[in-house]
């Protein structure tokens, strides 16, 4: 299985949930911008947020390129 990180640039309403089908992937979720929503309901991994507030896990943009080096993939939307 796949370790992938999403880096979501776009609102979580216009992005196809099948996107995140844990079944196919496994990895972290990365809300680049304030997505409107408090709770993204993602079973595969964890939601960061870089916004304070948006999530219960906030990552500096330090961390995020951490992060970015640990995953096998990386997909932006």
């Amino acid at each position: 299985m796949r370790k992938t990180l999403y880096l979501l640039r776009k609102a979580i309403d216009q992005v196809n949930p099948a996107v995140f089908l844990p079944s196919e992937n496994q990895g972290d979720v990365v809300l680049m911008e304030e997505s409107g929503v408090v709770t993204f309901p993602y079973s595969g991994g964890r939601v960061f947020s870089l916004k304070a507030g948006v999530t219960d896990m906030s990552l500096t943009y330090d961390d995020l390129v951490k992060k970015i080096f640990e995953y096998e993939h990386t997909v932006v939307i």
